[in-house]
C-alpha cells in the first residue's frame, strides 16, 4: 500500500485522466484501491494457515481490481502480496511444485491483462503484446522470486526436520540405553552386596561356631577365634561399604571390576586362613578368558564356598579348574558336613547368588548346575562355551 500511495498522492492534484473517471469519484477510486491492497495482504495473512486459499484471494482480488477500477497500471503494488502467498505456497511441496505455482501465477496475471487490454480497452493486437509485456516485466522478478526461494525454503525445512526428529530419536535411543545401561549397574551392586554379604557372613558364622565348639575344652583358642571374628567383621563392613559407595559414586566414576579367575586362589586362601579345607585344581591357561566368563567363574566359586561354609562346615572342599579350546568348567564340591548342631547357620541365605549365577552363564550360553554328588556332599558347576555358541537346549537345559 505505500507503493501505491507514493504513486497516488503525486498525482492527485495534477490535471490528469484518473481510471473511471466520471463514474467514480477520486477519493472512492483511492480508496477502493487501498481497499483492495489490503484484502490481497489479507490473502497473505490467510496463506500462512492455509496457502491455496490464500493464493487464490491475492490473486482473485488482483482480477477484480483490474476490471472493476479499470486501471492494471496502478496495481503494480499488487506483485509483492502476490509474490509472498506464492512464497508461502511453494514451501508447502517439493520444488517441482514451487515452480509450478510460481508459472501459473505468471500465466493467470498475464491472462488477465490480455483479456483486459483485449476486450475492455480495446487496443489492437501489437499495443497489448507491449502492454503484457510490460506488467510481467513487473511481476515476473517477484513471483519467480516467491517460488523460487519458497521451494528452497521449504526444502531446507524438510530436511531440517527431519534431522531434528533424527536427533530426538537418537536421544530417545540414547537415554533408554541410559537408563538400562543404569538398572543394569543397579542389579551388578545389588549381586556385589550378596556376594560380599554371604562370603563373610558365612565366614563369621563359621568362625562363631568354632569358637562355641571350643569354648569348653580350649578357651584360648575360642578366645582367638572370637578375635579373628572381629576382625571379620570389620573386613565385612569395609567390604559392603565399598559396594554401597558405587550407589552414591558419580556416574563418570569407574567402579572397580570383578575379580577373575586368577583371583580365585586367593579367594581359596583366605577360606582355607578360617579354618576350611579347600583344594585348588586348574587345568589349562586361563589368562586368555574373557572378562566377562572369568568374572562369572570368580562368582561361581565365591558363591560356592560361601554356602559350604554355611552349610557343610567342616567339610572338604575341592575346586576345579579346566579350560580348553572349546569349553571353560568350574566346579565345587564339598563332602557331607561333619557338624550337624547348626544348621540353623543356613537361615541366612539371601536366595539370590545361584539365581544371578545362573543368569549370568545363560547369558553367556552356558549352564549352571547345582545338586548333590555322588559323596552326598554338594556340587555347583558352571559350563561355558568358548569356541562356538551353546544350543538352545543347553540354554534352557537350567
Amino acid at each position: 500500500m505505500a507503493q501505491a500511495l507514493s504513486e497516488i498522492i503525486p498525482a492527485w492534484g495534477m490535471a490528469i485522466d484518473w481510471p473511471r473517471a466520471g463514474v467514480i469519484s477520486q477519493p472512492l477510486f483511492v480508496a477502493l484501491l487501498l481497499a483492495g491492497l489490503a484484502l490481497a495482504c489479507a490473502g497473505v495473512v490467510l496463506a500462512r494457515r492455509s496457502p491455496v486459499a490464500g493464493w487464490l484471494l491475492a490473486l482473485g482480488t488482483y482480477a477484480a481490481l483490474v476490471f472493476g477500477l479499470d486501471a492494471p497500471a496502478w496495481l503494480d503494488a499488487c506483485a509483492l502480496p502476490l509474490a509472498v502467498a506464492v512464497f508461502l505456497l511453494a514451501e508447502r511441496g517439493p520444488v517441482l511444485r514451487g515452480l509450478w505455482v510460481g508459472g501459473v501465477t505468471l500465466v493467470a496475471g498475464g491472462l488477465v491483462n490480455w483479456v483486459w487490454a483485449v476486450v475492455v480497452a480495446g487496443a489492437p493486437a501489437p499495443e497489448a503484446s507491449l502492454f503484457l509485456v510490460r506488467v510481467l516485466a513487473a511481476f515476473a522478478p517477484l513471483v519467480s522470486a516467491g517460488a523460487v526461494l519458497g521451494a528452497l525454503h521449504g526444502r531446507q525445512s524438510r530436511r531440517a526436520d527431519a534431522a531434528r526428529a533424527e536427533a530426538e530419536s537418537v536421544r530417545l535411543g540414547q537415554e533408554r540405553q541410559l537408563m538400562q545401561a543404569r538398572e543394569a549397574e543397579r542389579a551388578r551392586i545389588a549381586q556385589e552386596l550378596h556376594d560380599v554379604a554371604a562370603q563373610h557372613l558365612a565366614g563369621l558364622l563359621s568362625l562363631a561356631d568354632a569358637a562355641v565348639d571350643l569354648a569348653g575344652d580350649q578357651p584360648a583358642t575360642a578366645v582367638a577365634l572370637v578375635t579373628e571374628v572381629r576382625a571379620e567383621g570389620r573386613f565385612a563392613a569395609a567390604s559392603i561399604y565399598g559396594a554401597l559407595s558405587d550407589l552414591r559414586s558419580p556416574e563418570a566414576q569407574r567402579v572397580a571390576p570383578t575379580p577373575g579367575v586368577d583371583k580365585i586362589a586367593d579367594l581359596v586362601d583366605s577360606w582355607g586362613a578360617r579354618g576350611m579345607t579347600v583344594d585348588l585344581t586348574v587345568v589349562g591357561d586361563v589368562t586368555e578368558l574373557p572378562l566377562v566368563v572369568s568374572a562369572t567363574a570368580y562368582r561361581a566359586v565365591q558363591e560356592a564356598l560361601a554356602n559350604a561354609a554355611k552349610y557343610a562346615r567342616g567339610s572338604t572342599v575341592s575346586v576345579s579348574v579346566l579350560t580348553d579350546a572349546a569349553r571353560f568348567t568350574v566346579a565345587v564340591e564339598n563332602g557331607p558336613s561333619p557338624a550337624t548342631s547348626h544348621g540353623e547357620a543356613g537361615t541366612t541365605g539371601l536366595g539370590w547368588g545361584l539365581t544371578g549365577l545362573r543368569q549370568r552363564a545363560a547369558l553367556l550360553g552356558g549352564v549352571l548346575s547345582a545338586g548333590p554328588s555322588e559323596q552326598d556332599g554338594w556340587r555347583v558347576s558352571v559350563q561355558i562355551p568358548l569356541a562356538e555358541p551353546a544350543t538352545t537346549d543347553a540354554q534352557t537345559a537350567h
